[in-house]
């Protein structure tokens, strides 16, 4: 048998959300709801439904490969060059293509502890080094839990190819501030360091701090060592078809369009986007549906004694003691959460804002764990 390379035989994937109807088969169960994956759970606009349908009879075709309606949509909603947009079959891809567009092994990234795992993967994926630095510390209230824009810059080298950034950050769903991001970039420029900072704001659209802002505002100010990562997946709905785009500098682009697979991004999901991105009612309709309910549950969390971490996305991190124990006993009564000791929170569990129906049933089921335990 072909050997592979030694960084891939070694290379753990990533494990995603579980699926409703694997649980179901498992379990035995006629009802599951699935709060584990940060998805909108409520459907796609009708305009984008209409779309897909209108389209489902031309997929005999291969799609455009350049994609460039949706590039032309996408850069008209940001103000922004066609050329400054670039397209992925998520925002998964995007990350990995960049990896392997620009990373040696002598070169590293920077990311913070408990953010999202892709990143470090794509560099483990090309034997570069991650720096790992730590968050600021977690404190009763309600500070912490983010990532230390200061440290992470300070740690900078010459080595350092990409610092990531996840800002609103996945699983603590915490955030930071303009005035963090402006003070990081100082110390990058004082130090004499240009590494491309990777803003991923996939949770952009949930936000309602008043002190967050956008790093494409950064980057249409003329910051060119900017990559920003948006995603379709999340408050557009349309997670099941895989599509994700960036922001940035043309010079990156132009290098990442060599070495991207040919028609990432399919017929229908480009067709979708078009449609999804030019629904701005849909958009401010469903984040004011999704933060009402996350704050509903976020109190009953409180009152029922969880400490919660405050957040800034559709999504909450509870901490339950232990997380991978109440994670499983959650699958067999049909309720799919995330436990995070893949990210070295063992004792939490992260959870999706559902509908009001399905998160009174976690709720139901969470309590019902609880006392449970109180009665041993």
């Amino acid at each position: 048998m072909i050997k592979p390379r030694k960084t891939v035989k070694n290379f753990a994937p990533y494990i995603a959300g579980r699926p409703i109807e694997e649980i179901k088969r498992i379990y035995k169960l006629k009802k599951v709801i699935k709060l584990a994956s940060n998805e909108n759970p409520y459907p796609p606009p009708k305009s984008v439904q209409d779309a897909i349908k209108n389209y489902a009879g031309a997929v005999n075709r291969y799609p455009d490969s350049n994609g460039w309606q949706l590039k032309k949509a996408i850069a008209k909603n940001f103000g922004v060059k066609i050329s400054n947009v670039f397209l992925g079959n998520g925002t998964d891809e995007i990350i990995e293509i960049l990896a392997k567009a620009f990373l040696e092994k002598t070169d590293e990234i920077i990311v913070s502890k408990h953010a999202f795992i892709r990143y470090k993967m794509a560099a483990d994926l090309m034997d570069a080094k991650t720096k790992t630095i730590p968050m600021t510390p977690h404190q009763d209230t309600g500070g912490g839990f983010t990532h230390d824009l200061k440290k992470m810059a300070l740690s900078a080298t010459k080595k350092t190819k990409f610092i990531f950034i996840a800002n609103p950050n996945n699983p603590t769903g915490t955030y930071n501030t303009n005035s963090e991001i402006k003070e990081m970039f100082e110390i990058l420029k004082k130090k004499k360091l240009n590494p491309v900072v990777v803003f991923d704001e996939a949770y952009h659209d949930f936000v309602e701090a008043k002190d967050y802002s956008s790093a494409i505002n950064y980057f249409k100010k003329g910051m060119k060592n900017i990559c920003v990562l948006r995603t379709f997946s999340k408050i557009f709905a349309l997670a099941g078809l895989r599509l994700g785009f960036a922001i940035g500098d043309e010079k990156i682009f132009e290098i990442l369009e060599r070495i991207r697979p040919p028609f990432n991004t399919t017929l229908l999901s480009q067709k979708a986007g078009i449609c999804a991105i030019r629904e701005k009612n849909y958009i401010k309709i469903i984040k004011k549906r999704i933060l009402s309910e996350k704050k509903k549950l976020l109190k009953k969390l409180e009152i029922s004694g969880f400490e919660v971490i405050p957040s800034q996305t559709n999504l909450l991190l509870v901490n339950v003691k232990n997380g991978r124990s109440v994670f499983k006993k959650l699958l067999e009564r049909g309720v799919i959460v995330r436990a995070m000791d893949e990210y070295e929170l063992p004792q939490y569990i992260r959870v999706t804002i559902g509908t009001p129906h399905e998160n009174r049933i976690f709720l139901r089921e969470l309590l019902h764990l609880k006392k449970m335990k109180n009665e041993e």
